[in-house]
């Protein structure tokens, strides 16, 4: 995406100049939970999770963003502190908006409004899938996701611990209940990697609660 065509354009054009343009590969972590680097990033290109850790090594998936979107530690502008590691997912290009630009920003009110509409939202988004994972039971969730990512009956997936993240449950707990479900006759392993669908109509209504819930129909 041409900056020209990013929905910040309007705001930042006269601060051009001032603003690096970063150019990182896929896996790249450019903000660190720990590090309090002042700066904001908008991305242009690609997409970004937000990670959290626990000392333990307990790993929660908080976001994923794409184009458009802002980055960074965000969370500091509330006072509060998420402690997510930014990554990006793919190969992304970003905007890096230092504190002084983001002082002058601020003060143009419309930036503020575009700014604070775009963080609070993804905290409703954010909001909701913490409400999903408490509401529903974990096959629900499950099947869910099954159907909301299969193509011509296919369950198609990046990786077992992608849908993990995603879902925010362990390895096992995925397995056993995939397991329990081609035990069942609901789906098929394939030798090729995806999970072929046998029964739709049964996660269809495992999951309609869920589905009415993300979609606003609950």
């Amino acid at each position: 995406m041409l900056i020209e065509d990013s929905c910040i354009f309007t705001y930042i054009k006269e601060y051009l100049e001032e603003i690096p343009i970063l150019t990182l590969k896929k896996g790249s972590c450019f903000s660190k939970a720990e590090n309090i680097d002042n700066k904001i990033y908008y991305i242009l290109e690609g997409t970004v999770k937000i990670e959290s850790y626990s000392d333990t090594g307990k790993k929660i998936l908080i976001d994923v963003i794409s184009e458009n979107e802002f980055a960074g530690q965000i969370s500091y502008f509330r006072n509060h502190n998420l402690y997510g590691n930014n990554i990006a997912v793919t190969n992304t290009v970003l905007l890096c908006l230092n504190n002084d630009i983001m002082y002058n920003l601020m003060e143009n009110s419309e930036f503020s409004t575009f700014f604070y509409f775009k963080t609070s939202s993804r905290l409703y988004v954010m909001y909701k899938k913490m409400l999903m994972s408490n509401l529903f039971s974990q096959c629900e969730l499950v099947s869910y996701y099954v159907l909301e990512n299969s193509c011509d009956c296919k369950f198609i997936y990046k990786s077992i611990y992608d849908v993990c993240d995603n879902l925010n449950i362990s390895r096992r707990s995925l397995y056993n209940i995939l397991n329990k479900f081609a035990k069942d006759g609901i789906i098929e392993k394939l030798n090729d990697g995806p999970y072929l669908i046998l029964n739709e109509k049964y996660l269809a209504e495992k999951s309609d609660k869920v589905k009415r819930f993300s979609e606003n129909k609950y």
